[in-house]
């Protein structure tokens, strides 16, 4: 896809969308972004996504087969500037057509984190608050889902209202204390239920029952991959 059509497509879901060289910034814009943005940027081409996935690989136990995937697939990273400030564009081969998906990090520099969740920040799990130091969530862009979400999209599952709920009752967890952070967006929501000292993972559905006690990573990995397939 050219720059202009690019542009075009971001604009059916983003508001006035740019998308910026390195150059382009002032040194004070340029303190705006992380400084392992700056490094990613500051290359061109191949060389810029090798310099990103040596960054991912932070994460290669939590996202082994996210990056897997990256490493062959990545077409393209871009500065993208929009309605909700710098963030990182990424192309990426679908795996069953010809199709680029194009995934959007936001700045961790410029994440928003609401009181009720900055006071549950430091209970997450210490390799999910160091990806949230790299980039502030990372999803398909046209659904803003397949992805851990920006923190501002976070919330607890007892600030909606679950029809689910008239049909298997009361629940074994505690809705107002379990935080979903990732959306398949088609009503499925891997959460941290954060109970008492205790963190654990489950997938909460809005039409079928919850499924508990889950390996974390594990289930991010591997939805994240399955967005791949486009």
């Amino acid at each position: 896809m050219n720059h202009d059509s690019l542009l075009e497509y971001l604009k059916s879901y983003v508001s006035d969308p740019k998308i910026i060289s390195l150059d382009q910034l002032s040194e004070e814009e340029r303190k705006k972004i992380p400084e392992s943005w700056v490094e990613i940027l500051s290359l061109k081409g191949d060389d810029r996504v090798k310099k990103a996935l040596h960054y991912w690989g932070d994460f290669k136990k939590e996202f082994e087969q996210v990056i897997e995937y990256l490493q062959h697939n990545v077409v393209s990273i871009d500065l993208l500037h929009h309605g909700f400030g710098y963030c990182l564009l990424y192309g990426v081969k679908a795996a069953n057509s010809d199709r680029v998906l194009y995934y959007e990090a936001r700045n961790p520099k410029a994440k928003n984190l609401n009181p009720v969740i900055a006071d549950i920040w430091d209970r997450l799990p210490t390799q999910l608050i160091r990806f949230y130091e790299f980039h502030n969530g990372w999803y398909y862009l046209a659904s803003g889902s397949m992805g851990l979400s920006p923190v501002e999209d976070f919330f607890f599952l007892d600030e909606e209202d679950w029809g689910i709920l008239d049909e298997i009752g009361i629940p074994s967890i505690d809705l107002k204390q379990t935080l979903a952070i990732f959306t398949n967006g088609m009503g499925g929501y891997v959460c941290l239920e954060l109970r008492d000292e205790n963190i654990s993972c489950l997938l909460w559905w809005s039409n079928k029952p919850p499924k508990v006690e889950l390996e974390f990573w594990s289930l991010v990995d591997s939805w994240t991959a399955m967005g791949f397939e486009g």
